[in-house]
């Protein structure tokens, strides 16, 4: 028996406590501690490219879509963080114990 290739529809999964109605600028950290800021893009859906349980976490990509219509596939580990669309990020340092 030839095991089938997952179907890249069953593979995707729904973006819970995210509005895919809004737009998103999107803070992804890279190799080198670079940081890649994705603006004004919506989160479309959640895939798991690799169907490997190798990879695990590493395996699950955001897919963002950007304002021309292109979808970029940003893997979950690197997001650092999101905010609505031209609204700035706001630091706050907490004090600890």
């Amino acid at each position: 028996m030839t095991p089938t290739p997952p179907d890249p529809k069953s593979a995707e999964t729904p973006l819970p406590q995210v509005d895919t109605s809004k737009r998103y600028d999107v803070y992804c950290a890279e190799m080198g501690q670079r940081i890649v800021v994705y603006r004004n893009v919506q989160f479309k859906s959640i895939q798991r490219l690799i169907s490997t349980q190798k990879f695990g976490v590493m395996s699950d990509f955001y897919e963002l879509v950007q304002a021309n219509g292109q979808s970029v596939f940003v893997t979950m580990h690197a997001v650092i963080k999101f905010c609505e669309h031209g609204v700035e990020p706001v630091l706050e340092l907490v004090a600890s114990k």
